[in-house]
């Protein structure tokens, strides 16, 4: 009797003491936690705002909403910031990821959609990339990615970059503008790849090109085509400014002989 009385209290003691390890595994855990992540400021629920700001019937889990009236200190004005620092050599850090698999066949699926109405004359983006290089290797400040493996025969069109005029009684100034800050690029545009057309030009315009003081240069034995099928052309090959119909040479100026009038 005493040896059953000695073993159920050895098992409640044993009982207590796990069971006060798992509480101090609890508190520890959740104490290592708030140590290592800093939170401060309200707690954050599925809808926010501030002010009234306008906003759309969105069907939206969660929404920040901010409306503002500043007159004070000239500063930025955020809904919603992530400050990511990945010092890690071997590291791949995105600090903002977005997926979507859609299986639609009616409306439009768009993983990420900017919107900006632009009431008053400052200077205003729909989207803002900044990148500061300061080391060796690539920096894109925006980055696309391709890949198309339909197999049907159906026409399938896949588009890298699309910008359209949609509405508005006033032309867009340009579509693609390109242009010099503190800095320049030595290249404005670089296509580097192979394929039918380089540049397509199907649109109407009164001038296809205007150069204005800059040259068009070809490698010696590229053509200048003349007609819409690429059958007369002009090259410079061999020290000779040739004419041709097809493959044939129908005339040419050597350009080492003496200067005449043509």
């Amino acid at each position: 009797m005493e040896n059953s009385v000695t073993d159920s209290t050895s098992r409640r003691r044993l009982l207590f003491a796990g069971f006060c390890a798992l509480i101090g595994g609890i508190f520890g855990s959740r104490k290592a936690a708030a140590a290592a992540v800093e939170s401060m400021g309200e707690p954050v629920t599925t809808h926010m705002r501030r002010g009234k700001p306008p906003v759309e019937p969105l069907d939206t889990m969660v929404l920040f909403a901010r409306g503002d009236d500043s007159t004070g200190k000239a500063i930025t004005h955020q809904v919603l910031s992530l400050v990511h620092e990945e010092k890690g050599k071997s590291s791949y850090p995105w600090t903002l990821y977005t997926s979507l698999k859609t299986h639609h066949e009616n409306g439009d699926a768009c993983g990420i959609c900017s919107r900006l109405h632009k009431s008053g004359p400052g200077w205003s983006s729909g989207v803002h990339s900044e990148v500061y290089c300061h080391d060796r290797a690539t920096a894109i400040g925006m980055n696309i990615e391709m890949s198309n493996d339909y197999a049907g025969t159906e026409e399938s069109q896949v588009i890298g970059l699309n910008i359209q005029a949609v509405g508005g009684p006033t032309p867009m100034r340009h579509g693609i503008q390109i242009h010099d800050g503190q800095n320049h690029f030595q290249t404005g545009i670089h296509l580097k790849g192979k394929g039918t057309t380089g540049v397509d030009l199907a649109g109407n315009y009164d001038v296809g090109i205007n150069l204005r003081n800059n040259n068009v240069r070809l490698n010696e034995g590229a053509c200048v085509e003349l007609d819409g099928k690429g059958q007369i052309k002009i090259r410079y090959k061999n020290n000779r400014i040739e004419f041709l119909n097809g493959d044939r040479c129908i005339g040419h100026l050597d350009v080492n002989g003496e200067d005449h009038a043509l």
